[in-house]
This record gives structure tokens, sequence and C-alpha cells, in this order.
């Protein structure tokens, strides 16, 4: 008598379904580094503009490099470094100005009688650290209040500054991308071509 055994379905859609995680970065790294997916298989010797568009959005400035134009490079870091100190440097203006603010509206809430107790005590040092670096030994809400909004103004305009830069950085690098593969030869030529009204000038591009 034969015993069948019933051996596990590891080709079910459930379990082709369930990736492990770990070789999905390892995928996705391995597509970073080498734009395989990107390039069309039968182009593989030949410069990609779309392969310069894919490293320009993975990683700003890979496609300059890939189009070997490495002096825009710096160009691309620059921008992106300096808004990025912008960013940070503005946001924490932002949360400082913010937690004071926090602490004196609802402070002044309480000297008028209108709440019983301020939530936001725990942002005191952050007022008192505003004051001492002002120099300061009393600012009203009212005061902190537009300082605040012009703060987080300037950082959210600094953030889209970031992202159109970024933008800009991946669109040179493609157009440059389609620029390098337009090859207008070494020789160039003009001529007068004679017509029944006249003439005309003609430019001729020799291979």
């Amino acid at each position: 008598m034969m015993t069948s055994i019933a051996l596990p379905n590891y080709f079910s859609n459930r379990r082709r379904l369930r990736l492990d995680s770990k070789v999905l970065i390892a995928a996705f790294a391995v597509w970073l580094l080498t734009g395989s997916i990107a390039m069309d298989v039968t182009a593989q010797r030949e410069h990609s503009p779309r392969g310069a568009l894919v490293r320009s959005l993975a990683v700003p400035g890979w496609g300059q490099l890939y189009n070997r134009q490495y002096y825009k490079v710096p160009i691309v870091y620059a921008g992106l470094g300096l808004l990025t100190y912008v960013v940070l440097d503005t946001n924490s203006e932002y949360l400082l100005y913010r937690r004071a603010f926090l602490f004196k509206a609802w402070d002044e809430e309480v000297a008028n009688g209108q709440a019983d107790v301020n939530p936001f005590l725990n942002f005191e040092s952050h007022y008192v650290r505003l004051l001492t670096r002002e120099g300061l030994t009393q600012i009203s809400s009212g005061s902190l209040e537009p300082i605040r909004d012009n703060l987080r103004r300037n950082r959210d305009l600094a953030i889209l500054g970031m992202s159109i830069v970024y933008a800009l950085s991946t669109l040179d690098a493609y157009v440059s991308a389609h620029l390098l593969e337009f090859d207008i030869g070494d020789d160039l030529s003009l001529r007068v071509v004679p017509k029944a009204k006249g003439a005309s000038l003609m430019l001729e591009i020799g291979g």
C-alpha cells in the first residue's frame, strides 16, 4: 500500500506574493548602481538619455556624471547644499519661535484669567532662551507671531527651491544626453542658392 505525502505548494499564489524585504532592498540597490532597468538592452553600449534621466532622479548629479559633464556636479550640489542649510537653519529658528509663542500666548491667557493652566509649560525654556539670546526681558505673543509666520514661509520657500533645483538638474541631464547624440559634424558651409525671385542662403552640414 502506498502512502501519498502532501508536499507544501511553494508555487502557490500566496507564496509568490510574499517576497523577502532584503531581496527587494538588494534588487533596488543593484538597480541604482547599474541603471540597467532604465537602459534599453539593444543600446547598452550607446549613450542613453533615458539612462541619464533615471540616474539623475536616483541621485542628484549622477546624470551629469553619466554625461561626462563633471563641471556641472559641483553646481548641482552647491545649490542643493545651500538650500538644505537654509531649510535646516530656518526650521530650527521657526521651531524656537513657535514654541516660545505657544508658551507666551497661553501664559498671557492664564494671566488674564481666560485659562486656568498653561498646557505648554514645557516650552518655557525656549521662551527664556529666546529672551536671553535677544537681550530682552519680555516679549509679547503678538510680537512673536509674525516672526514665526515669516520663518515658516521662508522655510517652505527654501524647500520649494530645493525641489526646483532637483527638477532642473534632472531636466538638464536628460536634455544634455539628447544633445550629446546630436552630431553636427566638423564641416559647415554656407552657399547662395539662386531662385526665380532672388536668392537664398543655405547652410550645409557635412558629416
